[in-house]
């Protein structure tokens, strides 16, 4: 049996994409349960904020995540698992305000979703790196949980100022 003959049949031309390996994976559970969770979470606490533009702002950052555990010469990637889109390309990519990007930031990461954003100066230059979750366990009621087993449960209050 050949390994097309092995391979689970995917549909429209998701293979193609496979093989090509020009993809990111996401957990479809995100789309599903927790951003609207988390959506509907925010609007409780400040109704007229533009909480949905957090999918557009995670998937562009998700879209540049380092996969390259080396660097040419050999040397550990300090950058490997992060992501470092500017702020400026996530504009151009969503069209999400730079003074928006804090605040969606911190949403993201309360909810376990960024699991670390650090800061990082090139000489005078500063960037954000961002660790993505790829948010393997999910709870029934759209809450991420944690290596112990523990719902995340998102403290909204210092961000929704």
């Amino acid at each position: 049996m050949t390994i097309e003959q092995q391979r689970k049949p995917m549909p429209n031309d998701k293979q193609q994409l496979l093989d090509a390996e020009g993809y990111e994976v996401f957990n479809r559970e995100l789309m599903r349960m927790v951003f609207p969770r988390i959506i509907s979470g925010v609007r409780a606490i400040k109704p007229k904020t533009k909480v949905g533009d957090i999918i557009p702002f995670y998937f562009a950052i998700l879209s540049y995540i380092d996969g390259n555990k080396y660097r040419g010469d050999g040397s550990i990637n300090a950058r490997f698992g992060y992501a470092f889109p500017s702020q400026e390309r996530i504009y151009e990519m969503t069209g999400i305000d730079r003074k928006r990007h804090k605040q969606l930031t911190g949403i993201l990461k309360a909810n376990g979703i960024l699991t670390d954003v650090r800061d990082h100066y090139e000489g005078t230059k500063r960037y954000l790196w961002y660790k993505p979750s790829f948010s393997p366990r999910i709870s029934q009621d759209g809450y991420l949980v944690n290596e112990d087993g523990e719902k995340i449960v998102p403290d909204y209050r210092t961000i929704l100022r």
